[in-house]
């Protein structure tokens, strides 16, 4: 049997019953979980005094690799390790029992999945849902705060609090909050243009439609965006029946915006600029991140945007709103409707 050498330590044999240097290897092994084999990196001592039968195991040895197979069988239906559990848990700063009540489990269940037992599929997407929304945990939190005392419901509250005002995982946070608000989007209809929602893509589109306005030396901001977006999607359906980006946009007072308009502006493509024009009103120019390379357009998509862009490019925010509410999308809807793509058959010619 092949193995590797992790290290040698002198300590207490159990095979030849004394004192000497022994090895701690590591093999290749399988194990069976759930009816299936699964490989694993199995860890041993070794007495090098014996030829044979010369393998031990000390303390808790046994559960780190019964829990090493069931982390393999883990990863490969794509659920949490129990080390991913653990470094969850740790980084809202909570023990074992707390996120277990937090969660809405059984005291001592977060114990079991971060030592031995694997969560269920529910159970799974539940923790991963929590740390991709720290908001929806302070809800959970709110709902069991009966179960802390006043002092501790505070320093939970505020720690989860100070992870969501973290820049760097503020914008990872509204990434995946985008993709949960078109969680209920997930199947092609008359709501999404017949396009399901690719962050990917869509960080694509918004990132060729600055660079665009960018060559014509255009300042881009938020509302025109928001603007080009409905239009661009509209005029696709129009011509070919499907959106490009899969937004889903509402029927607003200034005209269509798409749901999740304030985390769009977090795609790692483009740095946002907001600026205070007076109190309670702003202003978010938009730029290109330079870093980023625009891929994955094809010339179809591209001729739809250029038409667009070309056709809006010296409107100003207020007099594309105006364009906007003379659309039959626009005047045959409700406010905070969803403006349905079958009424953008009627678009505009330009």
């Amino acid at each position: 049997m092949e193995y590797k050498i992790l290290k040698k330590e002198k300590m207490y044999c159990s095979i030849c019953d004394k004192e000497h240097e022994v090895e701690l290897r590591e093999s290749d092994s399988i194990l069976e979980i759930k009816g299936e084999q699964i490989k694993y990196k199995e860890i041993y001592y070794c007495c090098t005094n014996i030829e044979k039968n010369n393998c031990f195991t000390i303390n808790n040895m046994m559960g780190e690799n019964i829990l090493r197979a069931k982390d393999n069988y883990r990863k490969k239906h794509n659920l949490l390790t129990s080390k991913e559990i653990k470094e969850i848990r740790n980084f809202f700063e909570l023990t074992q029992a707390e996120f277990s009540i937090i969660l809405g489990l059984g005291e001592i269940t977060i114990t079991r999945y971060e030592t031995k037992q694997i969560q269920d599929t529910s159970i799974d997407k539940l923790i991963k849902y929590v740390r991709d929304n720290p908001i929806v945990l302070l809800d959970y939190l709110e709902d069991k705060k009966d179960k802390f005392s006043k002092e501790r419901y505070s320093q939970i509250k505020e720690t989860i609090k100070n992870k969501i005002k973290n820049n760097s995982y503020s914008d990872n946070f509204k990434i995946q909050l985008l993709k949960y608000k078109y969680v209920e989007f997930d199947k092609k209809n008359d709501e999404n243009g017949n396009c399901i929602l690719d962050i990917n893509k869509l960080n694509n589109i918004v990132a060729y439609i600055v660079y665009k306005m960018n060559s014509l030396s255009i300042t881009l901001k938020k509302v025109v965006l928001m603007k080009l977006l409905w239009y661009i999607d509209a005029k696709s359906f129009k011509e070919y029946n499907k959106s490009i980006t899969g937004l889903v946009y509402v029927h607003e007072q200034f005209g269509a915006l798409p749901i999740g308009h304030d985390e769009i502006l977090s795609l790692p493509s483009i740095k946002v600029e907001k600026i205070t024009l007076e109190e309670d009103h702003y202003q978010y120019n938009i730029d290109l991140n330079k870093d980023y390379k625009i891929k994955h357009i094809d010339n179809k998509e591209s001729k739809i945007i250029d038409e667009v862009i070309n056709k809006f490019k010296n409107y100003r925010s207020s007099e594309i709103s105006e364009y906007m509410h003379k659309e039959d999308a626009y005047k045959e809807t409700l406010l905070c409707q969803i403006i349905p793509f079958s009424l953008t058959k009627t678009l505009r010619e330009f």
